[in-house]
């Protein structure tokens, strides 16, 4: 390592902690303060549970702040060392511009595979703990959202998701299920509804699908339907379930999830989802590398300080969001492969560092 690459490096790392500070920060004032806020006054949840919230979400704040860190440090400090002519003095000493990218390169791929440790193995069960925390309070006042569990857990012969639940009334809204029979038959239901009358779930507005081997699929629709299942009564549906939602779980239980409903013969629909939450693990850290490269020619042309380089890294992340999140729907409805769906915005991001990198020459 040369003292050129420990110079850039120091910098970078210096710019780099700055930055996650303030971002982690917005996102501590936007997510953690609000919630926390509803936790401690709406909830009436005492101190020490609204502390423990706060810390198993700090994960999840720090991992979405990474990508926009990586490309205010590089903005940064490209930018003030642009300004400061020490860019110049660079090129003209016979170093190319492409040679000052090798550190900044180097640095965002490291940064990239922390991230990805992050996101695949620690976010997932500490804000899926966190998540379950508020929603277990937010369930003693009413009607929640997102439910998802497995009956039994480990080798789930039933699996529910549902929009929202009242454990009051309840009422499950927005559902689907999937049941495997002692017959060998995979029973998959969608309703609108399902009412707990009596000691059983009540279905309504929905359809019901029974795959059965080597017969043909039986399908049918219902406006009410009265079936039994496995499913528990509302007051015994454990708050601490919808953190298998398929971004609460681990990468390894990602992928085993994955493969068990596609034996299940799981809709394509239903899967598509966790297909493209298993992409977005990569495409989430290959952003930081990605955007890294398209910030740095970027900050070269705009010899700016610090208030621009957070503007930039702003703007130019928000709409690698908006990309994405368009990605993803797309992804998640089958218009599109559900790698080109998560890595949408990584592959525009590549093809404009690419083009500015090449003007350079």
């Amino acid at each position: 390592m040369t003292i050129l690459d420990r110079y850039l490096l120091r910098e970078l790392a210096g710019a780099w902690l700055i930055g996650l500070l303030v971002f982690s920060g917005f996102l501590v004032v936007g997510e953690v303060l609000r919630k926390s806020i509803e936790l401690l006054f709406e909830l009436s949840a005492p101190l020490n549970e609204v502390l423990r919230w706060v810390l198993l979400s700090l994960p999840y704040i720090v991992v979405w702040s990474i990508p926009v860190t990586t490309l205010f440090a590089v903005v940064m400090t490209i930018g003030r060392m642009s300004n400061d002519l020490e860019i110049t003095a660079f090129l003209a000493s016979g170093i190319s511009f492409f040679r000052l990218m090798v550190p900044v390169g180097a640095m965002a791929l490291l940064i990239s595979f922390f991230s990805f440790w992050l996101n695949a193995f620690v976010v997932p069960p500490t804000y899926g703990a966190a998540d379950a925390l508020l929603w277990s309070y937010r369930e003693r006042s009413g009607e929640i959202s997102g439910l998802f569990i497995f009956e039994p857990p480990k080798e789930p012969r039933m699996i529910l998701s549902a929009e929202s639940f009242d454990p009051r009334k309840g009422e499950l809204k927005n559902l689907w299920l999937l049941e495997f029979t002692s017959r060998e038959q995979r029973v998959y239901l969608e309703a609108k509804r399902a009412l707990w009358v009596g000691n059983r779930w009540e279905f309504y507005d929905g359809f019901v699908q029974v795959i059965t081997p080597d017969k043909p699929l039986v399908r049918e629709n219902f406006e009410q339907l009265s079936r039994p299942i496995d499913l528990r009564p509302p007051k015994d549906l454990s708050s601490d379930k919808k953190r298998f939602a398929p971004n609460r779980l681990t990468f390894t239980s990602l992928s085993a999830e994955i493969n068990r409903m596609k034996r299940w013969g799981v809709p394509k629909e239903v899967i598509a989802e966790y297909v493209v939450e298993w992409h977005n693990r990569f495409a989430m850290s290959l952003s930081c590398f990605v955007l890294a490269m398209l910030g740095a020619p970027i900050a070269l042309k705009l010899r700016h300080g610090s208030g621009i380089a957070i503007g930039i890294s702003v703007v130019l992340f928000l709409i690698y969001y908006l990309i994405w999140h368009i990605g993803c729907q797309l992804g998640e409805t089958g218009k599109i492969p559900a790698f080109f769906g998560s890595h949408l915005p990584n592959l525009f991001g590549i093809i404009g560092a690419t083009a500015m990198l090449a003007k350079l020459k």
